[in-house]
């Protein structure tokens, strides 16, 4: 398995079976497309390979309205990469793609560079300057090259479309049940654990600590969270706070997890943060006593979430 930058040059990967999209998530949608593409290709005997971008197009096309990631480019390329696809092939979404013409990527990419003998997209799949071409028009035109195309029909949650808008919204309103069921996993936040104030430790509950103002994902409301932090020692049950510690006049916006049973230094390590419920909202106390009172309604919280 291996992650291209289609401007490196040619990918050398010979006749495939691609699939195409940005893959926010990488949620049950997008598995449902990537193991048609694996199935089709081992029929062919042909390498399975997608084809995405470092960054959202939305991001670079309506920056007013981008309200962030559900993945960064490096989760994104990862989970892509253990769905057991051969190939990932990403290009940067830049001016000279954004103005391409459709019939130009089809042409020029599709056919050409990454020679797609099969090509699957979703049913809302639209590409080309100005988003010109849809689905319909890209079967049409594969077509008229002798390739074929495959477009995936919806996927759906009860009576649901799964779809990233839908997961970018239930995780700005901190309703994981609902973010979780449609990624088919829990959603997470990854980071290096960085120094704090060390007002945790003082109390009794130490935390690590990760810095939130310069993310570029999606991020749940203010508040306490019952989660798992996955750590370089092991995974652990995780209370964690998001915010900015009102009762101590702090500003900075940021996450702290105190990890059960864990003794050990995380400091200036990586670690992921998987969200499983919303406790509360991250409110003012009156003192520090209050507070501890508080964490432990909170921690007997998270025991009856995660046993």
């Amino acid at each position: 398995m291996k992650l291209k930058n289609l401007l490196t040059g040619d990918p050398e990967i010979g006749p495939c079976v691609l699939g195409i999209g940005t893959f926010d998530g990488v949620h049950l949608g997008h598995r449902q497309l990537i193991s048609e593409i694996i199935g089709t290709a081992r029929e062919l005997d042909l390498p399975a390979v997608i084809f995405t971008f470092d960054h959202s197009p939305r991001k670079f096309l309506s920056p007013d309205i981008f309200k962030g990631y559900l993945t960064t480019p490096e989760e994104k390329f990862s989970l892509l990469l253990g769905t057991g696809v051969d190939h990932v092939i990403f290009r940067p979404f830049d001016e000279n793609f954004a103005a391409l013409a459709h019939e130009e990527f089809v042409s020029d990419i599709l056919i050409k560079q990454l020679q797609a003998m099969v090509t699957f997209v979703g049913f809302n799949f639209y590409f080309g300057a100005g988003r010109a071409g849809t689905a319909e028009m890209l079967a049409k035109i594969l077509l008229e090259h002798g390739r074929n195309c495959q477009i995936i029909t919806p996927v759906k949650v009860g009576y649901e479309v799964v779809s990233s808008s839908i997961i970018r919204d239930a995780v700005a309103a901190g309703d994981f049940a609902r973010a979780n069921r449609f990624l088919g996993r829990e959603a997470s936040f990854s980071g290096e654990v960085v120094h704090g104030d060390h007002r945790g430790r003082i109390m009794g509950f130490p935390t690590a600590n990760l810095q939130l103002e310069t993310s570029l994902k999606i991020l749940p409301p203010n508040g306490v969270y019952a989660c798992y932090a996955d750590t370089p020692d092991g995974s652990f049950p995780a209370i964690v706070n998001i915010g900015v510690r009102p009762t101590f006049d702090r500003s900075n916006h940021l996450l702290e997890a105190h990890l059960l049973n864990f003794n050990g230094d995380l400091y200036h390590r990586v670690i992921r943060i998987r969200f499983v419920q919303r406790i509360r909202e991250e409110k003012r106390f009156p003192d520090m006593q209050t507070l501890i009172e508080q964490i432990h309604r909170d921690l007997a919280s998270l025991r009856n979430i995660i046993p």
